[in-house]
């Protein structure tokens, strides 16, 4: 079976595209032009994987962007939207496609349609995120018109999708409601994990290792860093997006006054690193606070590997699932300190399985109380990492890409006869 995947959002097309040839099925991957640039451009096939050579011939070029200017073009970028005969002559002979961004609306307009649509964004790009929709006084009529058009648009061909796949079940589950669309409560497989090399093979991170090392205690985390409102969101918008990365300071500044030779390591990734500085500085922790460039993932899993604790992100709104940061410190075999947006049981009822044994956070309080616990009990501490990995590969990586590839296989029709 010839599979097309559209996007590479964060790597999770790339993750896909590598399981499922695992898997044994022919696999190729489509980037968007604008996949892995800017502030993505650590999200590419080569920050990845230390093996890029063995990946890079099934990985293709779209030649489109995810944006509006796939289906209408956009002023000052694009002149007009790609050609319906380029997608339909690129993506010849392919039997199913699977596709993120802006991928539904681009098929529909080729005359094709998804066999898989994965939401990369909470809320679902194009369709209800507050971002993608233009904030009121910001942009004029002529672009807020093109937006509708576009919106329109993806949700016809989210519609046309013989199967969505979602496992946010907050903003994004209200989309989908809203939309009249149901879908597979179903995470992505977006982690695509190796055991990493001892020590980068170019080297780039091997000093950064050996002063985390230095530390008795090591905390690590490479979310971003936003937890200062954004004055373009309502309090109700930001509620979704908060990480509240400042209680992981807070709670650290508390345990290394008991633990002075621990170490928080952060990463310089987000709208709030200046803040970040200027809370360690006020906290008097600047020592015990190393920081790190924003960096790959092939990387981000050396330095877990020399850490204790992996962090992910302190998001509390209602049904909010854990993010690539998440799922990285899973797979890795860390303990997770993570927010859990699950009533009771209401994990295991939505996703038919127990959640992970992350340990949850609600308040600054809550990180210095774990982290006190883990460094207290470190044969319990490694324990948890270990039971992490466990869950991780029983209910995420090559067992969800084996889940996703079945559903596949079950689509009877050929994408390209559609």
């Amino acid at each position: 079976m010839k599979i097309a995947i559209i996007g590479n959002m964060n790597n999770n097309g790339f993750s896909l595209l590598r399981y499922f040839r695992d898997l044994g099925a022919d696999a190729h991957l489509f980037p968007f032009l604008n996949d892995g640039a800017g502030t993505l451009a650590h999200f590419t096939p080569e920050a990845d994987s230390w093996d890029i050579e063995r990946w890079r011939p099934y990985i293709h070029q779209l030649g489109v962007e995810d944006g509006p200017s796939a289906i209408v073009g956009w002023p000052k970028r694009f002149k007009r939207p790609p050609s319906k005969r380029h997608i339909r002559r690129l993506l010849s002979g392919f039997d199913r496609i699977v596709g993120s961004g802006i991928a539904p609306a681009l098929m529909r307009r080729a005359g094709l349609k998804l066999d898989i649509f994965y939401p990369y964004a909470t809320g679902i790009e194009y369709v209800g995120v507050p971002q993608d929709l233009g904030q009121p006084g910001r942009i004029g009529p002529a672009k807020r018109i093109i937006l509708e058009i576009v919106r329109r648009a993806q949700i016809a061909g989210i519609k046309q999708a013989r199967h969505c796949i979602n496992a946010e079940f907050s903003l994004t589950k209200k989309i989908f409601e809203e939309i009249g669309v149901t879908f597979l409560p179903w995470p992505i497989p977006m982690v695509y994990y190796t055991e990493p090399p001892a020590v980068a093979p170019d080297g780039g991170l091997s000093p950064f290792v050996d002063r985390i090392r230095s530390f008795e205690f090591r905390i690590f985390s490479h979310a971003r860093l936003m937890w200062n409102r954004d004055p373009a969101l309502s309090a109700a918008e930001w509620e979704i997006y908060n990480k509240h990365n400042d209680w992981l300071i807070r709670g650290f500044a508390e345990f290394v006054k008991a633990h002075p030779a621990s170490a928080l390591i952060l990463v310089e990734y987000g709208p709030d690193v200046a803040s970040a500085r200027d809370l360690c500085r006020d906290l008097g922790i600047e020592d015990n606070v190393v920081w790190l460039p924003k960096m790959s993932r092939k990387k981000i899993f050396l330095a877990l590997a020399a850490c204790n604790v992996g962090v992910g992100e302190f998001v509390l709104h209602e049904g909010a699932i854990w993010g690539g940061t998440g799922w990285e410190v899973l797979a890795a075999g860390k303990p997770l300190l993570q927010s859990l947006c699950f009533g009771d049981g209401a994990f295991a009822r939505l996703f038919g399985y127990p959640p992970p044994p992350l340990l949850d956070i609600r308040s600054c309080d809550d990180v210095a109380a774990h982290l006190f616990a883990l460094y207290r009990e470190r044969e319990r501490c490694e324990q948890i990492g270990r039971e992490s990995q466990v869950w991780f590969n029983r209910y995420n990586g090559i067992a969800l890409a084996r889940k996703w590839l079945r559903l596949l296989e079950a689509t009877s029709t050929p994408a390209n006869a559609r």
